[in-house]
């Protein structure tokens, strides 16, 4: 007899692997079924020539008490392997070098430094950090949020405090209104500043950011930064060893081509997913796959808040990615992540800065015998442009490459175009032939959509025993945001 799973979760993102790993815990008995040959999703890792490289340049936050991967460390008694950074990032704006500093004061000094105005930055920067407090405090205790049923809502009104109420006006204001009423919104070079870190963290500009959503991107250096030895796949594979350990089974190169509902009980199984070699049975289904590419697992069957998916789905963006092994003399003390700001955007729907993330010099497994790995992202608009994979889309993927490496040449000091050993570069029709997502599209939804609190897409579909994670259910983006919307989905499962 064909085994029946409490929970089948489609895709090894961190959201679908905390709630895998929560649900397990609990004792039901559950399968992970991942289209690649890594777990991770879009934080994954991967061996190319000999070297690990990062499917994009990330940071990881989100270790502090009470923040997401805390509390899924404490819940599950385990602790992934990282090493604090003293500089979370150095951003290269002209030709001025500014330091994202943890420490709130540092940090607040520097702006003044490099974009004057005391008064002004020291305010706004102040405010910022408390509207950043109260985000993290209400995703703690909004553990029903997205509301999907009235009882949701009820549920949560007994955590609200007076405070949540300011921050939900806030969700109406862009951060551009708000720069204006701190007389800071005409000051072209901190705009700049502005935008291309919202760009990176919430994946929208100043002008449609709603800032309460935004003061979480912009503060997210203030929280500790992390590098994760090994690759950032390791946090993955922590969760992975994890489920196997407790009830639970992981399968890669297992892509889920449909699934559809049982209408007569079968073993009390309600639905039947299909590989290219196997059928499986569950009881519940949790995706974690985007929700575009829901409605096409489905075979059109899941149709909840279509109208809602193609407006995401047209202003999503995807990634073009490089990995750079270079033979370099770095020194110890350098800062592993960096952000450039370009005086010409990229060509092809590139985009105005580039991210570099580095390998630490003592994690041998990345950095052995002199050799150094840069992973570097941009954004690309209209990622559906990239999937026709021509003579000149091969033309297109090399001018960007060439811009990218010309642009790390002339902006950071060690690093040598005649020292790179190996590249390799990656579009979005790469990032769709990786992960599986439609067109390539990663990062989330722009938080610019979500101006309306009441906007997105809940855990809980209208389908019965369909539940959804990932970067396109949960508000928020990055890895703490997708591991708070796994464990809050588990949370719920278990009332």
């Amino acid at each position: 007899m064909e085994k029946i799973w409490d929970y089948i979760v489609i895709g090894a993102g961190l959201g679908g692997l905390s709630a895998a790993s929560l649900l397990a815990k609990d004792g039901n008995s559950v399968l992970v079924l991942e289209k690649g040959t890594s777990a991770g999703g879009c934080a994954s890792s991967f061996q190319k020539a000999g070297f690990i490289f990062e499917s994009g340049a990330t940071t990881v936050v989100g270790f502090e008490k009470d923040l997401p991967l805390d509390r899924l460390e404490k819940e599950l008694g385990i602790s992934f392997e990282k090493v604090p950074l003293s500089i979370p990032m150095k951003i290269h704006l002209g030709n001025e070098i500014i330091f994202r500093y943890q420490n709130k004061n540092e940090w607040i000094a520097e702006c003044i430094r490099v974009f004057g105005k005391p008064i002004r930055q020291k305010y706004f920067w102040k405010f910022t950090f408390f509207l950043s407090d109260l985000v993290w405090s209400l995703s703690k205790r909004f553990t029903y949020f997205p509301f999907t049923r009235l009882y949701d809502l009820l549920l949560t009104l007994r955590n609200v405090r007076p405070l949540d109420f300011f921050g939900l006006i806030l969700c109406f204001f862009t951060t551009k209104q708000v720069l204006f009423l701190f007389g800071l919104s005409k000051d072209i070079k901190f705009l700049k500043f502005i935008d291309e870190q919202l760009m990176i963290t919430n994946q929208s500009s100043s002008e449609n950011a709603p800032f309460f959503y935004a003061s979480a991107g912009l503060t997210y250096s203030n929280l500790q930064n992390y590098y994760i030895p090994s690759g950032i796949v390791s946090i993955s594979n922590k969760l992975i060893e994890y489920l196997q350990q407790n009830n639970g089974s992981y399968e890669p190169k297992s892509e889920v081509l449909r699934f559809e509902a049982i209408n007569e009980k079968f073993n009390y199984a309600n639905w039947t997913l299909e590989t290219k070699n196997k059928k499986y049975f569950a009881k519940n289904i949790i995706s974690n796959v985007p929700i575009w590419n829901l409605i096409q697992l489905s075979e059109g069957k899941y149709n909840e808040n279509q109208l809602k998916t193609e407006i995401f789905e047209k202003n999503s963006y995807g990634a073009f990615t490089m990995g750079i092994a270079l033979k370099a003399n770095i020194p110890e003390t350098e800062c592993l992540h960096h952000q450039i700001h370009l005086e010409i955007k990229l060509p092809y729907g590139g985009g105005d800065s580039i991210f570099v993330s580095l390998s630490h010099t003592q994690d041998t497994k990345r950095s052995p015998n002199g050799i150094r790995i840069l992973s570097i992202s941009t954004h690309i608009q209209s990622p559906e442009n990239w999937q026709r994979r021509n003579i000149e889309y091969h033309k297109n993927k090399e001018e960007i490459a060439k811009l990218i490496i010309n642009e790390l040449d002339s902006k950071i000091s060690w690093f040598q175009k005649d020292k790179i050993r190996f590249v390799h570069t990656a579009s979005p029709a790469t990032w769709e032939t990786w992960t599986g997502r439609k067109n390539g599209r990663v990062g989330g939804i722009p938080s610019s959509f979500f101006r309306n609190p009441f906007n997105y897409f809940g855990s809980f579909s209208k389908v019965s025993h369909l539940y959804l994670t990932g970067d396109t259910v949960y508000p928020g983006q990055g890895i703490p945001a997708v591991v708070l919307g796994g464990m809050n989905l588990a949370i719920r499962l278990r009332s």
